[in-house]
């Protein structure tokens, strides 16, 4: 009997790490829970490498502002 519920209780923990492991997750988390619509958008982009581009993008904005800033309070 003691024999069995430890095969049980080794089945059960070794279930919910290997399905979390089989989806990428930390191994406590819970492997029944929904990813959020968030989550799976923001997965897919960086994988993608759009968030590094787009950041990327936004510094080249921030100097070129910069830049048209410091032209103009130089005219004034």
């Amino acid at each position: 009997m003691k024999y069995l519920v430890v095969l049980l209780l080794g089945l059960a923990i070794g279930l919910w790490f290997g399905v979390n492991i089989g989806k990428g997750n930390a191994l406590y988390d819970n492997p029944f829970a929904e990813k959020s619509l968030l989550d799976d958008v923001l997965d897919s982009a960086d994988d993608q490498g759009l968030l590094d581009k787009g950041e990327d993008l936004m510094e080249e904005t921030k100097e070129a502002l910069k830049e048209k800033a410091k032209k103009a309070m130089d005219k004034l």
